[in-house]
């Protein structure tokens, strides 16, 4: 059983790592793999907010530390993707690389799921695959989650002209009525797809929203046949996730390093 878990959590922190990895390789960011066992994205602005370190389990303070000096030297902040197995968060804080955030690792497995009734029916995701829709999508993220204007925009440039029919990377902007209320993300990968960057206007929050987001994107992962769905939700959510059948799988932590 415990190996089972380990193996579910490891789908999870895989599914986050290649969705920034596809990412940062269709924006034709930079992809680092020269210190041993780590791999990180640099993405053309000094914030860490899709900045990633991700460290393999073999990860030593020696390349923690190489990679560290890289990021200061070009005053670059990263977050740090950290799994709950993993022994070097002590490294992590000894290099002064700070604990900012644990969300939750949720997972569903399609096995003979039964897809709930609709909460709210006449929402709809209305893909990201236009220039005047990423700045869209960059101005309304940055109202839910209070980042600056253009991060989105930037490390996600490589949407403005991509054909999100046929691609394993899919970002929504969620309207009801025709007016845009949130934002939500899709990843597939190995036939698992992942929850990225669900979001709701404050104005529209606690109506059933977000259930609703997650209802459309566990139909879209049904029709491309994945057998696993993943996602990380902060405590406010986990009882959505919960209650849409996801099994809750421990912490991921995520650390911040300055420039």
């Amino acid at each position: 059983m415990q190996d089972k878990k380990i193996y579910y959590s490891s789908l999870i922190v895989q599914n986050l790592k290649d969705y920034i990895l596809c990412t940062a390789n269709l924006s034709e960011w930079e992809v680092h793999d020269e210190f041993d066992n780590i791999i990180f994205t640099i993405n053309g602005t000094r914030e860490s907010l899709f900045n990633f370190v991700f460290c393999g389990d073999q990860c030593t303070e020696l390349s923690i530390q190489k990679t560290l000096d890289y990021l200061r030297t070009r005053d670059i902040e990263a977050t740090w993707v950290i799994n709950s197995h993993m022994k070097i968060r002590d490294i992590l804080e000894k290099c002064e690389i700070k604990h900012v955030s644990t969300p939750k690792k949720a997972l569903l497995n399609m096995k003979n799921y039964f897809l709930p009734a609709d909460v709210i029916p006449n929402l709809r995701l209305n893909a990201v695959n236009g220039s005047n829709l990423l700045e869209q999508l960059d101005l309304h993220t940055s109202k839910i989650f209070y980042h600056g204007v253009g991060i989105v925009s930037t490390f996600f440039r490589g949407l403005s002209n991509y054909d999100d029919k046929n691609s394993r990377l899919r970002f929504f902007l969620v309207t009801l009525n025709n007016e845009i209320i949130g934002t939500c993300g899709l990843y597939v990968q190995d036939s698992v797809a992942g929850f990225y960057s669900d979001g709701v206007l404050p104005i529209y929050r606690n109506r059933g929203i977000g259930t609703q987001m997650v209802l459309e994107r566990i139909k879209i992962a049904k029709q491309l046949e994945c057998k696993y769905i993943v996602a990380h939700c902060m405590k406010p959510s986990v009882n959505l996730y919960k209650r849409l059948g996801f099994q809750v799988l421990g912490n991921l932590y995520l650390y911040n390093s300055s420039a």
